[in-house]
């Protein structure tokens, strides 16, 4: 590739020698282009600062939104500017005291800018080059105050003047609560889309939904609207480039995934990267390949591609997708927009210049101009002295804009002549769709007569342009015409003609409308389907016999899918009720039963980067009192259904009617036959609370011949419902001696949590023959306080139990209650050596628990193991024994065979801590905020700042637990626990920040490891430099030495400066630095670590079948405690990794193991869970009722937790797999695990 570079002539730009950063005399570095294009650097800071929208006026004058409000900040205070960059390289300030600039437009002499929560339109009316008239078309475009999360991003951004004469307006999914027109119109959008509005500020509307964080609107020749956005936090939602129809939903931030029937497809994504915006190039001033083509900025990937479509029916497809600009030269280049030249022949590239978002004391931003300069380059037409109907045909698209207003303006004298070209088909096309918009802007009768005859023109291109129009001024008159276009040969033509329809108002549309149902063209068919439901044309008989028609039966359910009218409810109970296919019904029921309730109106609030993390939406709400009824009587109707999985989705969409409709799950439990209906009212009625259905859930629990899943849930809402009833029925099932002991187990700790059976009689279930009643048993006695010592000792009899399983109860059971006088016989099981590996981890654990100086062997084993979880158990021990054992510790530690993390063990366990007590604290800040006070030589303690939402904030000394170093930050949520009180919903973490500050004095300089802990993300700095970053912003447990860093202090006073994030439970973190003279602390110092092992694992092959021997040794690593693989093993705490191979390489299998957060497998992601005594759990979901969550941790175990208790669930982003596991192993095991899962390219063969 060749790059030719020039710079602008410092003659013509005097301002460029001003800046000494783009001399002649010093090149700067330039970003790579394509060949015959040449790139020159037009600007650069402080001569222009955090630049973000461009656009070029005709004179050439370059407009460039500056947006300092997201890089030194504050993100709250309106201090955002525009400049002007004139034809003669002067710059000056055009409009300022703007919220955040992320969107230009120029027409005629008004620029338009977005800068939410407002569009305005500035215009310097005197020509001193200054703004002097400000007009606020739409306020409320987005949150009041967008930078609430403290960033202005997931906002209102660019936007594109259409032929229609609207502006096109790209919306982050912050939304819109409520925006509002000059004309009053009013719109709500809940997450991202598209809006338009008239340059004036009248006819504001919602064009689409369902996008993420698409930055700027673009359109083509014909105003078929595109954005380009960046992906999500889980990375589910790709980098998208979406085409927007009118009344398009696109699915983020659920339906994508989990119903891809409910919206339209994007173009084409990408996982990675981060796009920004884009621009559609239209005019002649490039080469005429390069016409209709995408340019759209990356800022994550630090590249523009180049990207060509097709038309695919009614949307379109990617045909191609290249880099066009690439950072070349310049290592931070980060392109945020791209804009044409006044004449098109050049593009603007504006550069961001930084790798992050508000960073204090950076300046940063450039501008560069591309230009092509190749052999078939030629100049472009210049604009006409008279912009007539003839410039409509001009090959530069601003121009024929240009042109198309000033024929509007001249009114009726121009009609005849416009008319006259909207009628010439022999001159090109693109001239006839600016004659049709001209003359819809005259908009007399005059005018409107030959855009109403364009409907039946020849050009499929006409018709759908003059469809569009009708729709857009509700023609009535047009509505037989839109209605013949919906038979038209053309997708786009009849996708026009249905948007049309729906917008005209007229209900009459609806039977041509829904014979229109089942469109071919899957676009067509959504843009049907949408006008039915934006006119309310619902006729109950038409939908039924849709409904009765196998061809038209899929697209009637996807009409009737979540729509709450009374018609829809009427045709799908009768439906339900008369359809003769039985999986037909079960849609139809399950249509029912979507609208039964709706989902409450929105509040405002944002779902914030990662909403699937959180909560997912709930139906709550009513809608109709007679919509519902009908719904209501059709779900109880089909409980009689004689087809099982009608009433199955009966049964579950009567759910959340709650206890109204307990009579009619009562009846049908007493006739229903299947076992998973039975199964489903059964858990229902429980958690209903249902006392009256005791009597049939006592009788199906106790009845042999029903099936064993629907009496295991009958003995679960037995345990559910209060009453003597049953209680009663429980304990005659757990007496019962004929009864499964599958059942008697579950029964025991439901019995045991009503403390109605005493401890001696359940001690008693620990002579039960059954493994299982023992196991559950020995989970009940374990949770019993105050348990008498003999049936403690009852309990720790179970330790020689021949079950394994039942041993590891019995383990965790005396671990629970505490019971020292079984750490002899656990010794004993840990130092067998013919024991279960699971037996031996688990007596591992327990006597870890149970600290005792005569387990000191078991603890040593474990620090020099491979499991990771167990030496972390071992250090917890250690420590809590350390200065009773410490000579035989450091005679350990003083072995030449002790390295890597056993000497790092330890070295923890045997120095001394002294916790960081004196701290400053200031917050709270928002979730993304400058890093402040990071970096900074020092820090005025007396200066107030601006925290959350613009809200005065000031340090504050704060002391730590004296003990632990331990230093809560609750009080900086705002008096509302996790949300804050901060504009937040219950499914966004707020993920607050404030920054701490301490000092560290030493006498010398010297080596010293610091102890950190936290319940959410951690920034540091020592003394200046960066020390420690931990990212997770679900948050983490809290342990007082999460993190380790070795740091070297310096003689004097050390500064620590912290940036904490709240993350989960308690917001608090904690520091402790090792005490002076510790030789333990760097007796052995770190090796190499996971980089040693990676490079030593892409060096060799390693040995497949040693390999195997690792991944299935419970007592090593473990890997097989989680992973199936091969064929082997049954576990499913983690993904099987059979066929692993098959889609990854040998660089990516080794990452998978050192780094596992980095790709976390779909259906595998951590939940971290707080519970109201103060605990936080994190781990995979393996069962969830509503009672009880079930979580497996790290080491495979199960915890149950009631979920009552939990205050704050989220998903995390850290894989519970460890992250230092495979740092017990040497270079050559960690070959040989490679190497085995290097075998697993696919699965094994079946067998006869």
């Amino acid at each position: 590739m060749r790059r030719t570079a020039r710079l602008l002539l410092a003659v013509a730009l005097p301002w460029l020698a001003r800046t000494g950063g783009a001399s002649q005399d010093a090149a700067p570095p330039l970003p790579g282009v394509p060949e015959g294009w040449t790139v020159e650097l037009v600007a650069e800071a402080p001569e222009i600062l955090y630049p973000t929208a461009i656009v070029a006026a005709p004179d050439g004058t370059v407009y460039l939104g500056q947006d300092p409000m997201d890089m030194p900040g504050p993100p709250t205070e309106p201090i955002d500017s525009v400049v002007a960059i004139r034809p003669d390289g002067t710059i000056t300030t055009f409009a300022d005291g703007l919220w955040a600039v992320m969107g230009l437009e120029w027409i005629d002499d008004t620029l338009y800018v977005v800068h939410a929560p407002y569009l305005s339109a500035f215009r310097d009316a005197d020509g001193d080059g200054v703004s002097d008239e400000r007009v606020d078309l739409v306020t409320g475009l987005g949150p009041d105050l967008p930078g609430f999360s403290g960033l202005n991003d997931h906002v209102p951004s660019g936007m594109e003047l259409g032929m229609d004469g609207f502006l096109y307006v790209s919306i982050g999914d912050k939304g819109i609560p409520r925006a509002v027109g000059t004309d009053r119109e009013a719109i709500r959008l809940k997450g991202g889309g598209v809006v338009r509005v008239r340059p004036d500020g009248t006819d504001l509307e919602v064009v689409s939904t369902g996008e993420r964080n698409p930055l700027s609107a673009f359109l083509t020749a014909t105003d078929e609207v595109f954005t380009y956005g960046n992906d999500d936090d889980s990375k589910k939602w790709p980098n998208s480039l979406t085409h927007h129809v009118v009344g398009g939903h696109y699915g983020y931030p659920y339906e994508f995934m989990l119903e891809p029937d409910r919206c339209l497809p994007i173009v084409a994504g990408q996982l990675g990267g981060s796009g920004t915006q884009g621009m559609i190039s239209k005019g002649d001033g490039l080469p005429e390949r390069y016409r209709g083509d995408l340019f759209l900025c990356d800022w994550g990937l630090q590249a523009v591609f180049r990207v060509e479509v097709a038309p695919s029916g009614g949307t379109f497809r990617m045909t191609r997708r290249e880099p066009f600009v690439t950072a070349g030269d310049v290592p931070d280049f980060r392109p945020f927009s791209v804009a044409p030249s006044a004449d098109g022949a050049s593009l603007y590239v504006v550069d961001w210049g930084v790798g992050n978002w508000l960073l204090s004391g950076v300046e940063s931003g450039r501008l560069y101009r591309l230009t092509y300069a190749g052999d078939d380059a030629s100049p472009p037409t210049p604009a006409p002295d008279v912009l007539d109907v003839a410039a409509l045909d001009h090959p530069g698209h601003e121009v024929r804009l240009r042109a198309q207003r000033a024929m509007a303006a001249r009114g009726a004298g121009a009609v005849a002549p416009l008319a006259g070209r909207l009628a010439d088909a022999g001159r090109g096309t693109q001239g006839r769709l600016h004659a049709l918009w001209a003359l819809d802007a005259i908009g007399t009768p005059e005018a409107v007569a030959p855009l109403r005859q364009a409907l039946t023109d020849a050009d499929p291109t006409v018709r759908a342009q003059a469809a569009k129009r009708a729709g857009i001024r509700a023609d009535l008159a047009t509505r037989p015409a839109l209605e013949r276009l919906l038979d038209d040969a053309d997708a786009v033509a009849r996708r026009e003609a249905a948007i049309a329809l729906g917008k005209l108002g007229d209900p009459a549309a609806g039977p041509a409308l829904m014979s229109g149902l089942g469109d071919p063209d899957p676009t067509v068919a959504w843009s049907i389907r949408r006008a039915i439901r934006s006119l309310g044309a619902w006729d109950a008989g038409l939908l039924l016999a849709a409904l009765e028609d196998p061809a038209r039966r899929g697209e009637a359910l996807k009409l009737t899918d979540e729509a709450w009218a009374v018609p829809v409810a009427d045709a799908l109970a009768r439906a339900a009720a008369g359809v003769e296919d039985p999986g037909a019904r079960a849609e139809i029921v399950g249509n029912l039963a979507g609208i039964l309730l709706a989902y409450p109106e929105w509040d405002g609030a944002w779902f914030g980067t990662n909403p699937l993390a959180g909560t997912m939406p709930q139906k709550t709400a009513p809608w109709d009192r007679e919509g519902m009824r009908l719904a209501l009587l059709g779900l109880i109707g089909a409980l009689d259904d004689p087809d099982a999985a009608v009433r199955g989705r009966a049964i579950v969409g009567l759910r959340p009617a709650g206890p109204t409709v307990g009579p009619h799950l009562r009846k049908r439990l007493e006739v229903e036959s299947d076992g998973e209906n039975l199964r489903a009212l059964a858990l229902i009625l429980g958690d209903q609370v249902d006392v009256a259905a005791t009597p049939a859930l006592a009788r199906i629990a106790a009845d042999p011949d029903a099936p064993m899943p629907a009496r295991s849930a009958a003995v679960d809402a037995l345990g559910n419902l209060p009453g003597p009833d049953a209680l009663r029925a429980l304990f005659g099932l757990t007496f019962d001696p004929g009864a499964p002991p599958g059942l008697v187990a579950r029964a025991l700790p439901k019995l045991a949590a009503t403390k109605a059976l005493p401890p001696n009689d359940l001690a008693s279930f620990l002579d039960r023959p059954d493994p299982t009643v023992r196991i559950a048993a020995l989970g009940a006695i374990a949770a019993v306080e105050g348990l008498p010592g003999h049936l403690a000792d009852r309990v720790a009899s179970l330790l020689d139990d021949p079950d394994p399983t039942a041993r590891v109860a019995a383990i965790a059971a005396v671990s629970a209650l505490g019971h020292r006088a079984a750490v002899p016989k656990l010794i004993e099981i840990a130092g067998a050596g013919d024991v279960d590996p699971t037996v031996r981890s688990a007596s591992v654990r327990a006597l870890a628990a149970l600290p005792d100086p005569a387990a000191l062997p078991v603890y040593l084993a474990a620090l020099g193991g491979r499991d990771a979880d167990l030496r972390r158990s071992a250090e917890r021990a250690l420590l809590a024994i350390r200065d009773r054992v410490r000579p035989q510790l450091e005679g350990h530690a003083r072995s030449a065979s002790i390295s890597g993390p056993e000497a790092g063990s330890l070295g923890r366990i045997l120095t001394r801590f002294r916790p960081i007590v004196d701290w400053k604290v200031i917050g709270p800040f928002a979730r993304t905020t400058a890093r402040v006070f990071l970096g900074e030589p020092s820090i005025d303690f007396n200066q107030s700042h601006s925290g959350v939402e613009g809200r005065p904030i000031s340090w504050q000394p704060r002391k730590a637990d004296p003990t632990t170093g331990r230093v809560v930050l609750d009080d900086f949520k705002g008096g509302r626990g996790d949300l804050g009180g901060f504009g937040y919903d219950e499914t966004g973490s707020p993920d607050l920040a404030a920054f701490a500050y301490a000092e560290i004095p030493s006498d010398a300089d010297r080596e010293a490891l610091l102890l950190f802990g936290s319940s959410g993300s951690l920034m540091v700095e020592l003394n200046g430099e960066p020390v420690h970053t931990f990212t997770e912003y679900a948050g983490r447990p809290y342990a007082t030495d999460s993190d380790r860093v070795r740091v070297r202090l310096k003689a004097g006073t050390n500064r620590l400066v912290m940036r904490v994030r709240q993350g989960i439970g308690t917001w608090a973190f904690g520091v402790q630095v090792s005490a002076p003279g510790q030789e333990w602390l760097a007796a052995r110092p770190a090796e190499a670590g996971i980089e040693a092992l990676r490079a030593f694992a892409l060096g060799h092959d390693g040995d497949p079948a040693r390999g195997e021997a690792i991944f299935f040794d419970e007592g090593g690593v473990g890997c097989v405690k989680c992973h199936a693989a091969g064929g082997k093993g049954s576990s499913d705490i983690g993904p099987d990794l059979t066929g692993l191979a098959s889609k990854y390489d040998r660089a990516e299998l080794i990452r998978s193991i050192l780094e596992p957060s980095q790709r976390i497998a779909t259906g595998y992601q951590p939940v971290l869970v707080a519970t109201d005594d103060g605990r936080v759990i994190a781990g995979l979901v393996r069962e969830e009722s509503a009672e009880d969550l079930v979580l497996a941790d790290a080491g495979a175990n199960l915890v149950r937790l009631p979920k009552a208790r939990v205050e704050e669930r989220r998903v995390g982003q850290t894989s519970i797999m460890p992250g230092e596991l495979a740092e017990a192993l040497s270079p050559e095991e960690f070959a040989d695990l490679v190497a085995y899962l290097g075998t697993l390219t696919a699965p094994p063969a079946s067998g006869p």
